[in-house]
């Protein structure tokens, strides 16, 4: 029979007890929580649940930071056969609202949270030893395909919608992920995407409890504290977002140039020996990045190729994965040290993937069937665009070749069509772009039939150097790719899971566009 992800997670925990389940790194110090801490605050939770008349069927919200009390709270949950809703904790009283208004929880999970809801409880990690027994007693019959999660996503574009997610989906993306890299109870997950999104959920919480590895939280999402983090927890699984790979591959370029003759040669060598070699010869570099490095994947947006490439260089094993909340996330993945770095890899197991009515480039939209694509959308009308005979049309624009890899050119909401009939793809030149030293961030929309850009630049002058960068820019691109509108700012909007956020950049571009003189 299908697990639950109740029964999974627990078969795992019960073979570990005095072993770290979390490191949480404060200004103060370090707070270590085992796995039979973890548990028992897990049974308390469920009986208290339980008091509450919480159970099958039943929405739990959950607003925490990244840590044990998020984690005591979904398990808890899914003990008692309840779906969880997971807001982000920093959001905006008005983002809140909107979630809860869109999700109608029976009750809210919260911790260290001003939130002011008719039915909250205090996530606690403390134990109550009757209870514990109690709920050890207590089994309950959960239907794997019965709704484990209530994901809001209003994407990176504003379309607001709540993703409904099985057990099943989410189990059969933790079982394929075993078959991903070679998990085991020795490793060390460092925990930064938001547990508000499914990534997130998968990745730093899922994957490490199946395999019963130790979960670490830095104290704050600041570069020099994740570097820190890497090396002193001895971190082996890295899964975040493009824009951190890519701020990690600047510091060390930094370094690198700044570094003495020697150091320059032991790079070189690096880089001219065979992959096994690297391997072995880039021990220093892999130290300082934590060491054992069982898997480095990034996900949530495009992954330049030429930083998957930087790396693999230096013998680093970053991936990039693909896929979607309505996926659960996971869809699709590049093998370790993949050569296909313009692909975002082949489907995982038991994940078929066609592209519908291809263009004569083989360009189409990317389809998705498996057990880990979702119920359904909370709002039933809006599945009537999204699935097709058990098909999820992801909305991506992307290509299948020979051997089965998948390459993503864009998304069809943001094709840029001009008056001639010419296709552009944002993501593209974007990718592009960013690939000046000086351009910290770049957002590409459609003003009037052509691409215009909004752009963050390093530097006392970013006028000056924006137009430098686009006077270059141009001259690589076809004529209708070329950009010669663009604004300035200091940061670009981002999602919580570090997207751009897509639906704000159009009135930013009208705010602080650069005329010209």
């Amino acid at each position: 029979m299908t697990p639950t992800l109740w029964t999974m997670l627990d078969a795992s925990m019960r073979q570990r007890s005095q072993q770290p389940a979390w490191i949480c790194r404060h200004k103060t110090g370090k707070q270590t929580v085992n796995y039979k801490q973890l548990k028992e605050a897990i049974l308390t939770m469920a009986s208290l649940l339980r008091e509450k008349d919480i159970g099958v069927g039943d929405a739990v919200g959950i607003t925490a930071p990244n840590g044990p009390h998020w984690c005591v709270a979904a398990l808890a949950s899914w003990k008692v056969g309840a779906s969880i809703a997971p807001i982000h904790i920093n959001n905006s009283e008005h983002e809140i609202d909107q979630q809860i208004a869109a999700i109608d929880p029976k009750i809210m999970l919260a911790h260290e949270s001003r939130l002011e809801y008719r039915n909250t409880l205090t996530i606690s990690l403390d134990a109550d030893h009757d209870r514990v027994a109690q709920e050890r007693a207590t089994m309950d019959e959960v239907d794997p395909d019965s709704v484990a999660a209530r994901i809001y996503t209003s994407g990176s574009t504003g379309d607001p919608k709540v993703v409904k997610l099985s057990h099943s989906n989410m189990t059969s993306n933790t079982v394929a992920a075993r078959k991903l890299a070679t998990f085991s109870a020795d490793d060390r997950f460092i925990s930064l995407l938001p547990l508000s999104h499914v990534m997130g959920i998968l990745g730093t919480i899922l994957i490490p409890l199946d395999h019963g590895a130790v979960m670490v939280t830095p104290r704050v999402l600041a570069a020099n504290e994740i570097l820190e983090t890497l090396e002193q927890e001895n971190i082996s699984v890295l899964i975040a977002v493009p824009r951190l790979f890519r701020n990690i591959m600047n510091g060390l370029d930094k370094k690198f140039n700044a570094a003495s003759g020697g150091l320059k040669l032991y790079l070189s060598l690096i880089r001219k020996s065979p992959m096994f070699l690297r391997k072995r010869l880039n021990a220093p570099i892999r130290k300082k990045l934590g060491g054992k490095l069982t898997a480095w994947v990034s996900g949530g947006s495009h992954l330049d190729s030429n930083i998957t490439h930087y790396y693999h260089q230096l013998g680093l094993p970053l991936r990039q994965g693909y896929g979607l909340t309505e996926t659960s996330p996971l869809s699709c993945i590049q093998k370790e040290f993949d050569p296909a770095v313009e692909s975002v890899g082949k489907p995982i197991e038991y994940v078929e993937v066609k592209i519908n009515q291809p263009d004569s480039t083989g360009a189409g939209e990317v389809w998705i069937k498996a057990p880990n694509v979702m119920i359904g959308y909370e709002n039933e009308s809006q599945n009537e665009l999204s699935l097709e005979d058990g098909w999820f049309k992801s909305g991506d624009i992307g290509q299948l070749d020979s051997q089965g890899n998948v390459t993503l050119t864009g998304r069809l909401k943001r094709l840029i069509v001009t008056e001639s009939g010419k296709n552009i793809y944002p993501e593209e030149l974007e990718t592009l772009l960013e690939r000046d030293s000086m351009v910290k961030e770049a957002g590409v929309v459609e003003k009037d039939m052509k691409p215009v850009c909004i752009l963050s630049i390093e530097g006392d002058n970013p006028i000056q150097e924006a137009r430098r960068i686009l006077k270059a820019f141009n001259g690589l691109v076809s004529s209708h790719n070329q950009i010669s509108r663009f604004a300035i700012v200091d940061e670009l909007p981002r999602t919580p899971l570090g997207k751009m956020a897509l639906q704000q950049l159009p009135d930013l571009f009208d705010e602080f566009e650069v005329t010209t003189k």
